[in-house]
């Protein structure tokens, strides 16, 4: 699968937490500061959940890519976040624990949007338990040089040896950074510190200090943080869209569940259903009429980014090109028979705050390995291997 693969397929499937505790350091009520969740660990200890079947494969191929001489590096504890936009973040930490062992490694995966992955090198990654800024300060090797590395959609950075006990490193926020995934894959040992590691990440995973805590999949967060478009409508531009070199829409997954309310979505799942049931690969009269739509969507609305509307996963550029032809129906008819085709458009963009809208780069220029700045620690998963052993 490619990193466009993975990435719709995380999004199709995950349910997020937002994990809410006390600090037992601060005694202050915390969140965390990005969506997360968990999967894995040990069979024999509670709370578990199985890794599902959707990224099973994920973690055999990274468990294989890492591997030497036919043998793989083990992965049990699968830690997935989601770094919706610009202002989440994960401060500065060590993923060393004495359930992963001395030696730990530790792979992350990188899908969506490039990120600022920051490292530093400590003379003690445990602070003293009174904490405070100056404690953490001045655990900060000084004569060795901040490192930062630009992770992008496919990246692999890979965290091994010594890495744990003498480096910290974090995600911080990033002005207009657009949604990221990250895929953390450890091991748990087998040992006397194994049960009560593994319930800590279940903790600040998924329930935090609730019994039942919700959870929201990657639409209701999109709904709750102002909709997809404050990430694909530019203010004062004009593109139009010509289809000719584009494979964007030369493909849309099938999602494994339907939303009911959106009729347009489903007679396209229908009518691909249709096609694969006569031994027809939907690329033929389906993949037309989805070209067509999509091309009708940004003819229309001209003050879409067109390259950061083509980078999104299929299944949001779906929705979009729904709601779009949903308003459209809607303005055809009033009840005193007048074309309601501008308020309805009005209606459309006020719906996703034009105002706060901010022009993207472009994303769909393809992936051809590392940025120089950081080959020597990092990897595209799909290109080449290396690993930060300080």
């Amino acid at each position: 699968c490619s990193p466009q693969d993975w990435y719709q397929t995380i999004i199709a499937n995950a349910h997020w937490y937002r994990v809410k505790y006390k600090s037992q350091r601060f005694g202050t009520e915390c969140e965390t500061p990005c969506w997360t969740c968990f999967y894995g660990g040990r069979k024999e200890y509670q709370p578990y959940t199985p890794v599902p079947s959707w990224l099973q494969p994920l973690v055999d191929q990274v468990s294989s890519h890492l591997g030497s001489d036919g043998e793989r590096v083990p992965f049990n504890a699968m830690l997935l976040r989601l770094y919706f936009d610009g202002t989440d973040e994960i401060a500065w930490h060590t993923d060393g624990r004495t359930f992963l062992g001395d030696t730990p490694t530790i792979a992350s995966l990188s899908l969506g949007a490039k990120a600022t992955f920051q490292m530093r090198r400590m003379h003690n990654v445990w602070p003293s338990l009174n904490g405070g800024e100056s404690c953490c300060t001045s655990a900060v090797d000084t004569s060795t040089p901040q490192h930062d590395f630009v992770l992008g959609h496919g990246d692999l950075l890979v965290m091994k040896g010594m890495t744990q006990k003498h480096w910290h490193h974090r995600v911080p926020k990033q002005k207009g950074r657009k949604p990221r995934l990250n895929i953390n894959f450890r091991y748990i040992l087998q040992g006397p510190d194994a049960e009560r590691g593994q319930k800590t990440y279940y903790k600040y995973m998924v329930h935090g200090d609730e019994s039942n805590p919700p959870t929201y999949t990657y639409r209701e967060i999109v709904n709750q943080r102002g909709g997809i478009m404050k990430f694909t409508t530019a203010e004062g531009t004009t593109n139009r869209l010509s289809l000719k070199n584009s494979r964007s829409q030369s493909h849309y997954r099938k999602e494994s569940s339907m939303n009911e309310e959106s009729k347009s979505k489903v007679e396209l799942q229908e009518e691909s259903e249709d096609l694969e049931s006569n031994g027809n690969q939907p690329d033929t009269a389906f993949r037309k009429n989805v070209e067509d739509r999509v091309k009708a969507y940004l003819e229309s609305e001209t003050d879409v980014d067109v390259p950061t509307f083509l980078a999104l996963p299929c299944t949001l550029q779906e929705e979009l090109v729904n709601d779009w032809e949903s308003s459209n129906r809607a303005s055809l008819v009033s009840n005193n028979g007048t074309s309601l085709t501008a308020a309805s458009k009005k209606a459309h963009h006020n719906k996703y705050n034009k105002k706060n809208f901010h022009r993207l780069g472009n994303q769909r220029k393809k992936h051809r390995g590392l940025d120089t700045k950081s080959n020597h620690t990092m990897e595209n998963f799909f290109f080449r291997k290396s690993s930060h052993k300080r």
